[in-house]
């Protein structure tokens, strides 16, 4: 009953959104997600070395400095073979991801099997129908590896970042203010 209620309040969250650019936060379990989220919007979120820390996402509507509203998402960590009951405990949060006009796919760039827990996160995505959204990925933690190279993806445009040291962060929230204005033209231009 609880998350049925749930539901429905994010529904009616969701709704009081559409016309604003949602960016959403996503990544395996650990990879800083809460950490860049505080960074972007001045929160303050609770952030550990530890799973499932966030348990339900937290949303913040940003306006200064941004062409429009931008309304940023910080979602729970992804794991593998993530159980089908969790998906569905986790089913209003991971909402907020499919409906996002932007993911920041972020990755500990520490981790040595980083590249399979990519290709996690992005099987998790196709699951939950937002294998199609744009997204950036985001190398976070590079403090811990300075000599870090992700290699060629191809697929997306990458920034190496330290959430806990700010480095790389305007260049991040320089594209994140590029694309909010692109979405704002075609918005302008649908009217």
């Amino acid at each position: 009953d609880r998350l049925k209620k749930l539901d429905r309040q994010r529904a009616t969250q969701r709704k009081q959104r559409q016309d604003l650019f949602k960016v959403a936060l996503v990544g395996y379990t650990n990879a800083g997600k809460s950490t860049l989220f505080n960074l972007l919007t001045k929160a303050d979120v609770r952030t550990e070395n530890m799973l499932f820390t966030t348990l339900d996402s937290t949303t913040r509507v940003m306006s200064s400095g941004y062409p429009c509203h931008v309304v940023f998402s910080d979602t729970v960590g992804f794991i593998k073979k993530l159980p089908h009951q969790l998906v569905e405990s986790f089913k209003s949060t991971l909402e907020e991801v499919s409906l996002a006009d932007l993911l920041l796919h972020v990755v500990d760039s520490s981790e040595p099997n980083f590249r399979d827990r990519i290709s996690q996160t992005r099987q998790v995505l196709a699951e939950i129908g937002a294998d199609r959204v744009p997204y950036l990925l985001i190398y976070n933690k590079i403090d811990c590896c300075p000599d870090f190279s992700p290699g060629a993806d191809g697929e997306a445009q990458a920034f190496l970042i330290s959430a806990l040291n700010r480095k790389g962060i305007a260049a991040l929230q320089a594209e994140i203010i590029a694309r909010s204005d692109q979405y704002l033209k075609r918005r302008n231009d649908l009217e």
